[in-house]
């Protein structure tokens, strides 16, 4: 494989919790499946039986947890393509377009030339190819350097300041905040006396997010469920395990979050029948069930009444709370076989 060089493109989820945000390949849980993942590791010694055992266990002591799911539908186009072939939404949401990148008519502080000051204060920041030369001949959406007049932030992938910065968030994996960008990074704290140094670099890895934040609401255009649950379970891969086949129609590069949500009121036969079905791919009712559903979707948010209980985010354990995901699709590179 490494020889031939075969490879496939893999969905990667921006996780984004209170203190935290994170590049998921696997899935996010709250409720029962992250119970059993995290409280069974008292049972390690057994090897993979303690799934089966705290399965059990949790089944015959069932818990719910109030809160509320909220996510935005996928597109018919992306679960009928199949094999990852690109719809709409692939153009619209894809890593590629950056569509929400945050893009400034003042020059980003390119990291080649920072700090090329002239003695007098005066400089070549932004003088070098990667800032001047490889955008000069780009079409500019800014409607003018007067500051009533400019955008502050553009939309487009003409844009030489778009295409700026999104040349420092692929090219390296790394994107700049505006206050990194902006700020002087020879600037020191206090001077002579005052005990500073030279102030480091702010930097956010990984492409910026194109969703509302934690704390605020989420757009008219998602579906909000409130209400008590049993598991709220967002997976990206078919396999959540070796004998876990959670989502049987995922592909690695279909831009797909399979949502699975199982409300209260659903009896133990019912989750006994989930929870031995999941070995084979049949968890999932065939019939239509108020209480068990698998949603595609392309970002979701969970948001739990309180602390109680367990959230993971691939399979370990991050703080109950706010919790939001969106996909990225082809962010990623893997070997595969075929």
């Amino acid at each position: 494989m490494v020889v031939k060089g075969k490879h496939s493109m893999l969905d990667v989820v921006r996780v984004e919790t209170r203190p935290n945000i994170m590049f998921s390949f696997l899935s996010v849980g709250w409720g029962l499946i992250s119970d059993i993942d995290i409280e069974s590791e008292r049972l390690r010694a057994i090897g993979g039986q303690r799934f089966t055992v705290w399965s059990v266990h949790r089944l015959i002591s069932l818990r719910t947890y109030q809160g509320k799911v909220s996510y935005l539908p996928a597109l018919v186009s992306q679960t009928n393509g199949g094999g990852g072939g690109l719809g709409p939404a692939h153009h619209h949401n894809g890593v590629g377009t950056l569509k929400h990148s945050v893009s400034y008519n003042t020059t980003l502080n390119c990291r080649d030339c920072r700090g090329l000051l002239g003695q007098d204060g005066g400089g070549t920041i932004g003088s070098c190819d990667a800032c001047d030369t490889n955008f000069s001949d780009v079409l500019s959406l800014e409607t003018g350097t007067n500051l009533d007049s400019f955008r502050p932030r553009i939309d487009s992938w003409y844009s030489a300041t778009s295409r700026k910065s999104t040349y420092f968030s692929t090219v390296d994996s790394v994107y700049e905040s505006d206050k990194a960008s902006n700020d002087d990074p020879l600037q020191t704290g206090g001077g002579a006396n005052g005990g500073g140094g030279v102030a480091p670099l702010v930097q956010m890895y990984g492409p910026p997010s194109r969703l509302p934040a934690l704390t605020a609401a989420v757009p008219d255009s998602w579906q909000c469920i409130a209400g008590e649950f049993v598991m709220v379970h967002a997976a990206y891969q078919t396999h959540l395990s070796t004998d876990c086949y959670f989502a049987p129609e995922s592909n690695l590069n279909d831009g797909i979050i399979w949502l699975l949500i199982i409300r209260a009121g659903v009896s133990r036969s019912q989750l006994l029948s989930f929870l031995l079905g999941l070995s084979s791919g049949t968890h999932i009712p065939v019939q239509a069930n108020e209480h068990i559903q698998m949603v595609p979707v392309t970002a979701f948010r969970i948001e739990p009444a309180g602390t109680n209980g367990h959230m993971t985010v691939d399979g370990e354990k991050v703080e109950c709370g706010p919790i939001q995901g969106e996909i990225f699709p082809s962010l990623a590179k893997v070997m595969v076989p075929k």
